[in-house]
């Protein structure tokens, strides 16, 4: 006897996401992928957000949308709204699933529907190991707590990587309990329109003021590889910077504290290369971008970009200089033909119909008695 099954019905909580005071514009764009491709499939008999209105135009017309301003009104109405709110806008909707798509959930109280989270990473945990005093104790502490809460809380914990569901299932077992059901759902991307014969030049090199990103490596690195080889080409810069880093007085270089995604979008659709360095990633999405844009990736060979990059792009160990020269005199060198192939390889491995199937089976299989 085949049993039906029963029609889906889905809360997403993106009420907490402002592009303007993300520090993941990853997660913002993952956050708004999902929306999107969700919104399509026929399974989910209903699919509601609770958003905030700086979201206004960018969501889909053929979904419910709930109003909520006040999670993006500054940090403790938004720590109301994780700890308390959310759940009760939840339950107001009426649907069976409240997903939380940047993976945190309430450690003051139980969830009122059942519960599905997307963890990125294990970011704080590497934070108290390498860098204890980078963020503050009470941060470490509340985000860590809100973490262990999806542990315990969730019927399925989805993940962007293996690595990071082994992550997950470290922090589970270290913690004392069990590992969560866990599910590598993936992210999901689009081909880039490249256009034929346009003028490529320079570099795309992404900086942030966070330590494990290691942007002081990568202006000591590229000022050092542009001395050696003359360089002379642009290099744009695009992030914050660390508070103590001095930056170089080069005429060629650029920098952009941060770009509205249609202008970053050009300006990797312009470049030569992308540079990516980083020490820890849970997937690590610009090289993947950057070949979809026609530039070629070079980044910081680590387990998420292994996994996520498959071979694809040229990687260099954040230990030795000249791994990184020769990345990037490869990457320069490298045929438009080369990247188009890595290209079609990364779409045919990450692909939001996928991510979208894996989803909606795990919800589907939570959704069953027993």
């Amino acid at each position: 006897m085949v049993t039906a099954m029963a029609a889906l019905t889905l809360t997403v909580s993106l009420a907490d996401q402002v592009f303007a005071q993300t520090k993941s514009v990853g997660i913002f764009n993952l956050s708004l992928g999902l929306i999107e491709h969700l919104s399509r499939r026929p399974e989910l008999a209903r699919l509601t957000v609770l958003a905030n209105r700086s979201l206004t135009g960018r969501l889909p017309a053929r979904i419910g949308v709930r109003w909520h301003d006040g999670p993006a009104c500054g940090r403790l109405r938004r720590m109301f709204w994780d700890q308390w709110s959310v759940y009760a806008a939840a339950a107001a909707t009426g649907n069976d699933w409240l997903f939380l798509p940047k993976g945190f959930a309430s450690f003051l109280r139980p969830p009122p529907r059942r519960l599905a989270v997307y963890i990125h990473d294990a970011m704080h945990g590497f934070y108290r190991q390498h860098h204890p005093k980078a963020i503050s104790r009470l941060e470490l502490a509340y985000f860590s707590r809100s973490l262990q809460a999806s542990l315990r809380h969730a019927q399925v914990c989805f993940t962007n990587t293996e690595f990071t569901a082994r992550e997950v299932c470290r922090l589970a077992l270290a913690a004392g309990g069990p590992a969560p059901r866990t599910v590598v759902a993936g992210i999901g991307f689009e081909q880039t329109e490249v256009l034929p014969g346009i003028g490529r030049g320079g570099l795309l090199v992404l900086a942030s003021p966070f330590p494990h990103k290691r942007t002081a490596l990568a202006v000591e690195w590229l000022a050092r590889w542009q001395e050696q080889t003359g360089f002379s080409e642009e290099l744009h810069w695009v992030g914050g910077l660390p508070n103590e880093l001095a930056w170089p007085d080069r005429l060629n270089w650029r920098h952009h504290p941060r770009l509205p995604e249609g202008d970053f979008r050009e300006r990797l659709s312009r470049a030569r290369a992308l540079v990516f360095v980083s020490d820890y990633e849970g997937f690590g999405m610009p090289p993947v971008e950057a070949a979809l844009a026609g530039a070629c990736p070079v980044f910081s060979d680590i387990p998420a970009t292994r996994e996520v990059m498959g071979g694809c792009g040229w990687a260099f160990s954040n230990t030795d200089y000249a791994s990184f020269r020769h990345a990037l005199d490869n990457a320069l060198a490298c045929s438009p033909e080369v990247i188009a192939g890595w290209a079609g390889q990364l779409l045919a491995r990450h692909r939001w119909e996928t991510v979208a199937d894996r989803l909606l089976a795990a919800l589907q299989a939570g959704s069953q008695p027993g």
